[in-house]
């Protein structure tokens, strides 16, 4: 169990954003505002309203942006670009496809599982972890410590249901979503949700929608995801 525990958890990168207007700015704007996890070797996958195509932009008053991947365990910065996403909509998912290959301990298949179930998650919560950089033609990161951004969490399967969302940044029409027992943040969404050693689902939504801290939160069914794959 505790091997299997590790071969997902360094399967885990938070998601840093970065907001700037010129070159050599500082401060800049931004920190983590997402989680993702490997679903093979050389692609991982994340809660499509973190990030797609359409929402790679600046927040509002700036000019630029940068997005990377930092790895837990191992340290690993892959800085991402908009060509390396596959927005899926219909299942709250993104592709990020890697430029470097990882092993994985673990292959991403079709689960059964139920209410009660001991479910685990890995997450973040939306701070800054950067600890050096510098400046070339853009935002160069060296250095990074995840240790007081994670936000792992712990529970059983509360219910499972078909959803249908049309919000603002959810358009999920009659999916499969598990609903765990535990609350989160705003930084968890993407992150694994993992039930006897298997990856079940993907954090996705929470409620309230506009609070930092969802008192209710749900997982994309992984049978949606790879329902989408086999297709």
């Amino acid at each position: 169990m505790q091997e299997n525990q590790t071969n997902f958890e360094n399967s885990v990168f938070a998601i840093v954003k970065i907001s700037f207007n010129k070159v050599g700015e500082t401060p800049v704007e931004g920190g983590i505002c997402g989680t993702a996890f490997l679903i093979n070797d050389s692609t991982a996958i994340t809660a499509n309203h973190v990030l797609n195509g359409s929402n790679y932009l600046p927040n509002p008053g700036y000019k630029y942006v940068q997005y990377w991947l930092m790895k837990r365990g191992t340290k690993k910065i892959i800085e991402l670009k908009k060509d390396d996403l596959q927005s899926l909509p219909e299942i709250e998912s993104t592709f990020i496809k890697l430029n470097v290959k990882f092993i994985i301990g673990y292959n991403l298949c079709a689960q059964v599982f139920k209410i009660n179930d001991f479910v685990l998650n890995y997450g973040h919560i939306s701070n800054m972890p950067i600890t050096k950089a510098h400046w070339e033609n853009k935002l160069i990161i060296d250095d990074y410590t995840l240790e007081m951004s994670k936000s792992d969490k712990m529970g059983t399967i509360l219910s499972l249901t078909q959803a249908t969302i049309n919000s603002q940044d959810l358009h999920i029409i009659d999916k499969a979503v598990i609903q765990p027992s535990f609350i989160a943040n705003i930084g968890m969404s993407g992150g694994p949700l993992i039930s006897q050693n298997n990856i079940i689902g993907l954090m996705s939504f929470g409620l309230p929608a506009d609070s930092t801290i969802k008192k209710e939160v749900y997982a994309i069914s992984i049978n949606e995801v790879i329902k989408l794959i086999k297709k």
